[in-house]
């Protein structure tokens, strides 16, 4: 009994430090799925675009499962990982709002679904319905301090604790192990492979992170000294 209590707080304590940054407040998707018209579901392959850049789409989409990579295409034609969202994401929100053409693309990681907001629809809704006006503007809101503290990690923090928390982010209670290439890692956290292939060694080292044939799982973050 003692065994299973014990795990049981180990599961929670591993809950409380999983990011909801990226997460629409379950009580917005609760709502929107009962007072909006029909809302499309599409099912993604690993590897099937959700949305291109340089398109102009008036749909907003939430995760409900999977994880879906946004990405952003250089100017020399290298395509450029920014972020991870997994179950409970909001994503393509930005042209979808103001018209312009997209400026990232999403493409699912794994085997996923999303749902297809129409921004039109979800505008007028939030005209007839006001009580769902904050809960959008928190769901934004999480999303562009996820984005600052990021790019906070990326100028002051050591590269040990840029990886931790960047798979503290992404991590999900029901999976916690991340399938993510060195390559992918160094795109997320502003630094190169070989950076990342060191720091992940002395992270494997020192117990903060398990890797297994290529999937990771953060057992602790790195210390603010490292």
């Amino acid at each position: 009994m003692k065994g299973n209590e014990g795990a049981s707080a180990k599961s929670a304590r591993r809950r409380s430090e999983v990011s909801e940054t990226m997460r629409v407040p379950t009580t917005l998707l609760g709502h929107l799925l009962r007072v909006m018209p029909p809302i499309a579901r599409r099912r993604v392959a690993k590897g099937q675009t959700v949305y291109r850049q340089g398109e102009n789409d008036g749909h907003l989409f939430v995760v409900m499962s999977g994880r879906i990579g946004i990405s952003m295409l250089r100017p020399d034609g290298q395509e450029f990982l920014i972020d991870i969202v997994g179950a409970g994401a909001i994503c393509g929100e930005g042209a979808a709002f103001d018209g312009l053409p997209r400026f990232s693309s999403a493409s699912a990681l794994e085997p996923s679904e999303v749902l297809l907001i129409a921004a039109d629809e979800l505008c007028r809704l939030m005209s007839q319905q006001v009580e769902i006006v904050p809960l959008i503007v928190q769901a934004i809101a999480l999303k562009q301090r996820m984005l600052a503290g990021r790019l906070n990690q990326i100028s002051q923090a050591s590269p040990e604790i840029r990886i931790t928390e960047l798979l503290s982010q992404i991590t999900q209670a029901d999976s916690p192990t991340i399938v993510l290439t060195h390559q992918q890692i160094a795109n997320l956290i502003g630094t190169s492979r070989i950076t990342v292939t060191r720091a992940m060694k002395k992270l494997r080292r020192e117990g903060a992170v398990r890797c297994r044939r290529g999937e990771y799982e953060l057992v602790h973050r790195a210390a603010m000294h490292s």
